[in-house]
């Protein structure tokens, strides 16, 4: 069994001759043959060897495309792992391969198992799916009386209606130990999003909240509960949340743009997002499924659990427009679509965190898994998922061959009438893209646009109508666009070509935004103003990513609108309460939050899902020579701005720092006392300290 394949092991040229494919591409064989009764000794497992070696060679050119650098993959069978291998390299200046031991991050793949530990406790009778969180965390609460509504079944299938993603100290380069907690906590002043139960759209803190579900009802930290009941009797030894930091070497490291290492990425979401592992460790939990709960004589879930795992929770919704997402319980759906196109029904979940990749594919009934996992959030791991199990159906014999991408022939084109066009123009926005502009062209086809930071760009162009009412590209069929109305909203929907091509998917994608009376004169005040970042830990993965600043922007066509931290939200009617309001299932109205403005000694700080802000024009000058800043009783970290452009300060009492430039670009950070070290363009101090404590900032011009 290989146990590595470098991108530096083998040329282009040379995976192309093991192939034996043409070297003008790297296309898989049309089909490949199953495996089956030889004649003489009866059934044959498949060797899988075509699948396997289809496979090194799509994840080779991932990996190439992608500049990921690396790549850990398993596949099994039933009881056999056909095949396990690492790809690329976790040292690039000394290529060192990853082992098979190699910890990953599977991010938001960590579902499945806080699934299965809720449903640890459904088969033990100390938790009902149907019964509200408030009965076992009885001290949750928010600020919308709807919350008691919030059943279990609702968390682990996003239809809880919660905000999202709470971003504060979610990704850490340290461990930070009560981060559900401290959701907890901060969901408390926070409204909902929509009625609990009524739809399904994408919920990290649902799951964060299964923590805090756990703890109540057995006394037991999550991380503690899942390795006795779930990582020890399946034998997962590799398995382990980032509670201490863990020995270099351990784990898949990622790579910054300069070749140097990023230190450990703690996800301290643990039940949304935080489980390191290996794919064959999953291997092992992927065999407790295909074998209807239980693991080599040992039950961790009565059938009944698995099948509710595996059932579509989507039916009872009583808001789902374009009913193509199915999530089951953990699962972000029960019948991956790749795999449904030929007969074949698969439980999947995609992972990702701001390192890591994966996506884990439990195709029950063929007795069929795959987990892949790798250093990046741009290889396609769901394609080169579907692709690996669609090629090992194939070579068994399960369908006659792996299915050809859809043809690009585009539906005939139709005469948009003014009607038509009415339709589909307008102001429109999303998660993802933000704010878009639909405009028609005298042509009569359709642009659309994107707006960012006071700019409109160019999105989708030629966009024309076609047989069936919707719109695309002159020259391709995907993505294609078409409104609908639904619970007093318009909606734009997108119709595109998924995984290996040969199937399509719809979701609800945008909703319209109507235009509203201007701002009020408070809100009108505070356009334009920026604030900073004042309570996230020291040790942000995010921090040391982006700027640490958010501003409100005025929508520049619908002025009756702020673009904030989160989105687009709606100020009217509260001069200090900034309402989300978007209403879009499935993917595209994850993650949004109020802006809330609140006074603290005289100013307005703004608080948006638990992040704090305080101002930015109010920040304190330092003075040349000793200046005393003392931490609150929070303790938020303190911002100074250093008195003149490259000023350098010697710190006594801090317990970490950070210094930017004018623009908020970080220029260097440390931890305890010290020098900042001279920069020519330093402009702003970020200071961090116990409650209470005194620092001495000492200025040197």
């Amino acid at each position: 069994m290989k146990e590595n394949n470098g991108l530096g092991q083998y040329s282009r040229r040379e995976l192309l001759r093991l192939a034996g494919l043409s070297s003008l591409g790297l296309a898989a064989p049309s089909f490949l043959t199953g495996c089956g009764d030889d004649g003489n000794s009866g059934f044959m497992p498949p060797s899988y060897a075509a699948t396997i070696l289809d496979a090194r060679i799509a994840i080779a050119q991932a990996m190439a495309d992608t500049q990921t650098p690396s790549i850990s993959v398993a596949l099994c069978d039933g009881e056999r792992i056909i095949w396990r291998e690492t790809f690329g390299y976790v040292d690039q200046a000394q290529s060192v391969p990853p082992g098979l031991d190699t910890l990953y991050c599977i991010g938001s793949c960590s579902k499945v198992v806080a699934a299965v530990a809720a449903m640890i406790l459904v088969d033990r009778g100390q938790i009902e799916l149907d019964a509200p969180l408030v009965d076992y965390v009885t001290d949750f609460r928010m600020a919308d009386a709807r919350y008691r509504d919030i059943t279990v079944r609702m968390l682990l299938s996003h239809s809880s209606g919660l905000p999202g993603s709470h971003a504060r100290n979610l990704f850490t380069f340290t461990p930070v130990l009560d981060y559900a907690a401290q959701v907890q906590h901060d969901l408390a002043t926070e409204r909902l999003k929509h009625a609990p139960g009524e739809m399904a759209v994408y919920c990290n803190d649902g799951f964060t909240l299964i923590e805090r579900l756990v703890m109540a009802v057995t006394g037991q930290s999550y991380p503690r509960f899942v390795q006795d009941e779930i990582l020890t009797p399946l034998g997962m030894r590799q398995s382990r949340f980032a509670l201490t930091l863990f020995p270099a070497g351990a784990y898949a490291p990622a790579f910054r743009e300069d070749g140097a290492l990023w230190p450990q990425e703690c996800t301290n979401a643990y039940a949304s997002g935080g489980l390191y592992t290996t794919p064959s460790d999953m291997t092992r939990l992927a065999r407790m499924f295909i074998n209807g709960g239980e693991f080599e004589g040992v039950r961790i879930l009565s059938k009944a659990a698995v099948t509710e795992m595996g059932r579509d929770q989507t039916t009872p919704l009583t808001f789902n427009p374009i009913p193509n997402t199915r999530w089951g319980l953990g699962w972000d759906g029960v019948a991956q679509p790749g795999l449904a196109a030929v007969g074949v029904t698969t439980w999947h979940k995609n992972g990702g965190t701001q390192f890591y990749r994966s996506d884990f594919f439990v195709a029950s009934e063929e007795r069929l898994a795959v987990l892949i996992t790798g250093t990046s959030m741009s290889y396609p791991s769901d394609a080169l998922a579907e692709r690996i199990l669609l090629n090992a159906l194939a070579e068994r014999g399960r369908i006659a061959r792996v299915p050809a991408p859809l043809p690009e022939d585009p539906p005939p084109e139709q005469a948009a009438t003014d009607a038509d066009l009415a339709a589909m123009v307008g102001f429109y926005a999303n998660h993802y893209e933000g704010l878009l502009r639909i405009e028609a062209q005298p042509d009569r086809t359709l642009t659309i646009q994107q707006y960012n930071a006071g700019v409109w760009s160019p999105y989708a162009a030629d966009l024309k109508r076609r047989v069936g009412g919707s719109y695309a590209c002159g020259t391709h069929p995907w993505p294609a666009y078409w409104t609908f109305s639904a619970d007093g909203c318009r909606y734009l929907a997108q119709r595109t070509q998924k995984g290996m091509g040969h199937y399509l998917t719809e979701m609800p994608w945008a909703q319209r935004v109507e235009p509203a009376a201007d701002l009020s004169p408070a809100w009108q005040t505070r356009v334009g103003q920026r604030w900073l970042w004042v309570n996230e830990s020291d040790q942000s993965v995010l921090l040391a990513s982006y700027p640490p600043v958010v501003t409100l922007e005025k929508g520049q066509e619908l002025p009756g609108y702020l673009l904030g931290p989160t989105g687009i939200v709606d100020p009217s009617g509260d001069d200090r309460l900034a309402r989300m309001f978007l209403k879009i299932p499935v993917l595209q109205g994850r993650d949004l939050n109020d802006v809330v403005m609140e006074m603290r000694d005289g100013e307005e700080w703004l608080r948006c899902g638990g992040q704090l802000f305080r101002p930015q024009a109010s920040v304190p000058v330092l003075a040349a020579g000793d200046s005393a800043v003392i931490i609150d009783a929070e303790g938020l970290a303190e911002w100074r701005k250093l008195p003149t452009t490259g000023s350098s300060a010697n710190l006594t009492g801090a317990s970490a720092w950070k210094l930017y430039d004018a623009d908020l670009t970080l220029l260097a950070s440390g931890n305890g006392n010290g020098p900042t070290g001279a920069n020519p363009t330093s402009a702003y101090l970020l200071l961090y300290g116990a409650p209470n404590a005194a620092i001495t900032v000492a200025v040197m011009a």
